[in-house]
């Protein structure tokens, strides 16, 4: 494992996570204790976020729908824009690792205003307020491709589950399990990077990729791609898992990295399928997967060599989106490194991207 201190941000970002994780499940026990009993008599929560933090508002929905909570993931601008009505019965819970940005300070707002009761998952030091109860969890990023408000606003997210689901009478113990094994995962991960680099040599050269997941996945495969275009200025896109077998596979051609994420769910038989067809085209496959399912995974060897396959410790569906994203976090490290791209600045030496980002206000 190379040092961080020779990497860009975003790496040193990266390998920062399993100690962000483990402070996290040790120090906002209270505050989602707190959200969680905001939340208990409510009628439906919102969660609303920009970018990387409407993707956490996604597995959000998922891990709070496990404990019964009637959830609903939104970006901030849909929120504020073409707004639902809400009301005092309602929670929204605000994701921002920033907490200045223009739309989520607008659907808190919104929310405020509507008598609802405001969450906010946020950053160190965040400028947020309008919020009853505030989790603040990872240090400010210094790359502007965020890796580790991700995994810390996620592991946030799960410890509100876990709290809601005692108050709700809702068997949580695999769930809780789970979320204090992620410092763990995570570790195994950083540690087991070959697979990655590989995976990054293949697109660095194609210049193309897909991701493909499903159900809570299928965020993290719009996340991954949001990563290394934002890293490596690459086209890569994220498809739902039955999205991408009916329109998304006309898009790839022989050489393209797809990666497929093959968590331990009930989507798993049709995963296989969708790794069976990038094969049949050509393109170089990455499998991200369970350890209860990956001995299930089977590559044809008439077909495309396959890059291989990324192994994570088996935890609750609902929870595999943090283990799942980390593999894909070192992919857009790796391949800007090999591009020559900044996975830092976002292109800010660029005059013309600049200019664009100058031209309209976050």
């Amino acid at each position: 494992m190379a040092e961080a201190a020779a990497h860009t941000a975003l790496f040193q970002a990266i390998y920062s996570q399993p100690a962000i994780a483990r402070d996290l499940l040790e120090r906002l026990d209270g505050a989602a204790a707190e959200a969680a009993a905001l939340m208990e008599a409510s009628r439906r929560v919102f969660l609303v976020g920009t970018g990387t933090s409407s993707h956490a508002a996604v597995v959000g929905e998922h891990l709070l729908r496990l404990v019964g909570a009637d959830a609903y993931a939104l970006t901030n601008f849909d929120f504020v824009t073409y707004p639902r009505p809400i009301g005092p019965e309602d929670t929204v819970i605000a994701i921002s690792h920033r907490g200045g940005k223009r739309y989520g300070k607008a659907a808190i707002e919104y929310a405020r205003a509507a008598g609802a009761n405001v969450i906010g998952i946020t950053g160190q030091g965040s400028p947020m307020h309008g919020t009853h109860v505030q989790l603040q969890t990872a240090p400010q990023e210094k790359s502007s491709t965020h890796s580790m408000s991700y995994i810390a606003n996620l592991v946030a997210l799960g410890l509100i589950a876990v709290q809601l689901g005692a108050r709700t009478g809702v068997d949580t113990a695999e769930l809780q399990a789970g979320l204090f094994r992620i410092p763990a995962v995570i570790q195994h991960l950083l540690e087991n990077d070959g697979v990655v680099r590989e995976a990054a040599s293949v697109v660095a050269a194609s210049g193309k990729m897909v991701l493909v997941g499903a159900g809570p996945n299928a965020v993290t495969a719009r996340e991954g791609a949001l990563k290394v275009k934002e890293s490596s200025y690459l086209v890569a896109e994220g498809f739902e898992l039955e999205t991408f077998l009916h329109g998304g596979l006309q898009a790839v051609s022989s050489g393209d990295l797809a990666v497929v994420i093959a968590a331990n769910g009930p989507a798993f038989d049709r995963t296989k399928d969708a790794i069976r067809a990038v094969q049949h085209i050509g393109a170089r496959i990455l499998v991200i997967a369970d350890e209860r399912v990956h001995q299930d995974v089977h590559f044809d060897p008439s077909l495309s060599a396959p890059v291989g396959v990324v192994v994570f410790a088996g935890v609750i569906e609902q929870l595999s989106p943090i283990a799942a994203a980390v593999p894909l976090q070192l992919l857009a490290d790796y391949t800007a490194t090999l591009r020559g791209t900044n996975a830092d600045i976002f292109r800010a030496d660029d005059p013309a991207y600049k200019a664009a980002s100058d031209s309209y206000v976050l």
